[in-house]
């Protein structure tokens, strides 16, 4: 009897540590890749660094600095490092949406292949 009591709690304090896993991942999650989106149009690059791609050849990425604005018509002028999952060239006009976390900084970029989102600056 106290032996299945025990394995019951036991149990019961397992699926209590994964819940607050699960709780503390999304909350870490959203904390450090969350954030506001902004869209950029893609101007001329103002510089280049080097970045290895996964199969460890060096390629070059690009450096580009815009104002963005993001859908309640707020502005910033934001600089944008490619990295080597897409490291550009873009094309000049080309809409790129980043995501701009308040903690640390550009954390994702995605170009916007339609014109599904207008700029107008």
């Amino acid at each position: 009897m106290l032996k299945k009591r025990f394995i019951d709690h036991i149990g019961i304090l397992l699926l209590g540590i994964l819940i607050i896993e699960i709780i503390g991942t999304l909350a870490w999650q959203r904390y450090r890749y969350g954030g506001d989106y902004y869209y950029m149009t893609i101007g001329h690059s103002i510089g280049t660094y080097t970045v290895e791609v996964p199969v460890n050849i060096p390629v070059k990425a690009y450096i580009y600095r815009s104002v963005a604005k993001n859908d309640q018509g707020q502005k910033k002028v934001l600089t944008l490092k490619t990295d080597n999952v897409d490291p550009g060239p873009f094309k000049k006009g080309a809409v790129v949406r980043l995501t701009v976390n308040k903690h640390y900084g550009i954390t994702n970029y995605k170009v916007i292949k339609n014109k599904q989102h207008q700029m107008k600056f």
